[in-house]
């Protein structure tokens, strides 16, 4: 038999020409057989994993207590701990509501007391003129009489000599003096306790210890301030508060 039409050899020389090829693709179909497996295996892995995580998650979830107690067991009665009696609890928090507006309230001026006491609008000044001498508060100013620093502790208003000087309120005559100072001087206790006090006035004053008077009523006349003679004819007008200290006039009778 000729060896050219032997099917083995057609087949041996079939392999020979395309034997690259075969041997290839048995190799594609190899690796992807193996990839395909590493993968099922991979999702398998995978599925187990998460069937874990699932069983276990209740468990997980619980929230921690942080020492707290829980609300049952916060609801009894716990041992050694009595329960405040209502009085007792009331009286302890009335100290501290009544500090707390203690703590609250701010120390008045002596001039802010005056005027809720006695209403501004019912005073009236003395004179009407010119305010050039203001109140220093304490402080020291010149004197250019005596030629010395003093404290003001009035104000200065200037009317001519002669000019009617009013009570700025109702109230009662205490003092009439003649100052070798401030001049005639006349002081007026009013009902909040305010002593309004006039200096320089005439000797012929209209009023005597123990009168009352009325709101706006002459009480003398602009006369003559040896302390500030050298200053425009002037009424020096002045204020004492109840426990007898210098307060300043305008803010006291609400003028400013």
């Amino acid at each position: 038999m000729n060896d050219s039409y032997n099917p083995k050899n057609k087949f041996s020389k079939f392999l020979a020409g395309r034997g690259f090829y075969v041997a290839l693709a048995v190799c594609v179909i190899g690796a992807g057989t193996a990839a395909w497996v590493a993968v099922d295996k991979t999702i398998a892995r995978i599925d187990g994993n998460n069937s874990t995580i699932v069983e276990q998650e209740p468990a997980a979830s619980q929230e921690p207590t942080y020492g707290f107690p829980d609300l049952e067991e916060a609801g009894k009665a716990q041992s050694g701990v009595k329960a405040p009696s209502p009085s007792s609890s009331s009286s302890s928090t009335a100290p501290s509501s009544s500090s707390e507006a203690s703590s609250k309230s701010e120390p008045r001026s002596t001039e802010a007391a005056a005027r809720q006491q006695l209403p501004p609008s019912s005073y009236v000044m003395p004179v009407t003129g010119e305010i050039f001498g203001a109140y220093s508060n304490g402080e020291l100013v010149k004197n250019n009489t005596l030629k010395e620093w003093r404290t003001h502790d009035g104000i200065d208003i200037k009317a001519e000599q002669g000019t009617a000087v009013k009570a700025v309120n109702d109230g009662k005559v205490t003092a009439v003096n003649d100052d070798p100072l401030m001049g005639v001087t006349v002081e007026i206790k009013h009902d909040t306790g305010v002593t309004s006090i006039y200096c320089g006035l005439t000797k012929d004053v209209s009023v005597k210890v123990g009168d009352n008077v009325k709101v706006s009523q002459n009480i003398g006349k602009i006369g003559e301030i040896p302390s500030e003679i050298l200053l425009d004819s002037h009424l020096h007008f002045a204020m004492k508060s109840a426990d007898g200290k210098w307060i300043d006039p305008l803010k006291t009778m609400g003028k400013i």
